[in-house]
């Protein structure tokens, strides 16, 4: 038996076949693999370049940024647009309240006619407990009228829970409830009945007609 020319043989069929070149690659293929994957490592030089390099790029000044600029730029653009709902908002409620209270007010009323309002609050409902007369007082002076009307009777005009003046042409110069004056600067909450409608009269600019000798100072169910 020739053992060199089996060896030979089996060589040239291992060649023949491409077994070497196959071996070859794959180890190739293996030893590539492993230099790439050891390049790749985070330990690696280029991976620690390349780590390098992407903490640069994403390096965040926070110093520059502003954080708190920014919130109180966020703060302001609520806080106007907050302000500006709660103008809008309240400038309509108080519209319809001024509208509400004030009505249709009269441009003109008589002073009998005022107290026959002032005595139907009084006895409204039914109500029959009052004095058998309101007091009227009435003092005339050169330019104005100072009155006071009261539910009760027998009342001093400086007593009377109801005290304006009148001007010449029927307007009201000054307007007191309870010893509170109405002016441009207050307005009275909480106002009730006759009380509502002075201070209707005396906001919307109506005129008071004093026709002192028809009055009536007596209550409707006990008149003599």
């Amino acid at each position: 038996m020739d053992l060199n020319k089996l060896v030979n043989n089996a060589m040239a069929e291992i060649q023949e076949s491409g077994f070497v070149e196959q071996v070859v690659k794959k180890q190739l293929e293996s030893t590539i693999s492993s230099i790439i994957s050891d390049l790749f490592r985070s330990y690696g030089t280029f991976g620690e370049t390349l780590k390098k390099q992407i903490e640069e790029q994403l390096n965040i000044d926070f110093g520059n940024l502003n954080i708190a600029g920014y919130n109180q730029l966020v703060l302001n653009a609520v806080k106007e647009k907050l302000d500006e709902a709660i103008h809008i908002e309240g400038v309509q409620k108080i519209k319809e309240a001024m509208d509400k209270m004030l009505g249709d007010p009269v441009k003109e009323i008589k002073l009998s006619e005022l107290v026959e309002v002032m005595k139907e609050e009084k006895t409204g409902w039914g109500n029959t407990d009052h004095d058998d007369e309101v007091t009227v007082d009435i003092d005339n002076r050169s330019t104005l009228s100072f009155i006071g009307l009261d539910e009760e009777e027998g009342k001093e005009r400086f007593e009377c829970k109801y005290r304006f003046s009148v001007c010449e042409d029927g307007s009201i110069n000054t307007m007191q409830i309870d010893g509170k004056e109405f002016n441009n600067k207050i307005i009275m909450g909480g106002l009730r009945g006759f009380e509502k409608t002075l201070f209707k009269m005396y906001a919307s600019g109506t005129k008071i007609i004093v026709d002192e000798d028809d009055v009536n100072t007596y209550y409707s169910d006990r008149e003599y």
